[in-house]
């Protein structure tokens, strides 16, 4: 192997591992300013600072909300979620007075059903794709094969999105309802019959 070839990769590798390093230093550093915000949050909770609790929620998860409300979440069970899912889909659900439920286009009920609908609909159908690309897959040859391989992966990814999105909507179902939780599971009575 020539010198300057040999130098060359020599160089790319350390490169690359001194920008792994430096990636990985900097997410320790930005863990260690999360942590040390998070408790300069909960001192101006304890304080009942507005201006400092309002302002230290909004560097730390990005939402502008009013002390009150910062307030009622910090005490709510499901807060991580909460925030999570107000994060993640800010024009469909809300917190406020200390209540979260859906908003703007995630009230109307017709196209929560149209999308619960399209989520199950998408599941099925590339759960049934997955299972044809896997048998062109397995039962062709040459290019067929190579193009069953290809749908497979698209398919199983898009697949694994969609499972997703409906564990979400389900986890924001019961975050808005907590009586759809209830429904579902037996009460005290009935176990003791």
């Amino acid at each position: 192997m020539d010198f300057g070839i040999a130098s060359k990769l020599v160089f790319g590798v350390i490169s690359s591992l001194g920008t792994m390093a430096l990636i990985f230093y900097n997410m320790g550093q930005a863990r260690k300013v999360k942590a040390e915000l998070l408790e300069k949050f909960e001192e101006a909770i304890n304080r009942e600072s507005k201006h400092s609790t309002t302002e230290l929620f909004r560097l730390i998860h990005g939402l502008r909300m009013n002390y009150s409300d910062v307030v009622e979440l910090v005490k709510h069970d499901g807060c991580s979620k909460i925030i999570y899912a107000l994060k993640k889909t800010p024009g469909i659900v809300s917190f406020k007075n200390g209540e979260f439920q859906y908003t703007g286009v995630g009230r109307n009920k017709l196209f929560r059903y149209i999308d619960r609908w399209f989520t199950r609909f998408s599941i099925f159908l590339f759960g049934g794709l997955l299972l044809v690309s896997l048998a062109v897959m397995g039962m062709s040859e040459g290019a067929s094969s190579v193009a069953g391989f290809l749908f497979m992966i698209f398919s199983s990814v898009v697949l694994a999105v969609q499972l997703r999105q409906r564990a979400y909507d389900q986890m924001i179902e019961s975050l808005v309802s907590p009586e759809h939780n209830n429904q579902m599971q037996p009460t005290p009575d009935a176990v003791a019959d």
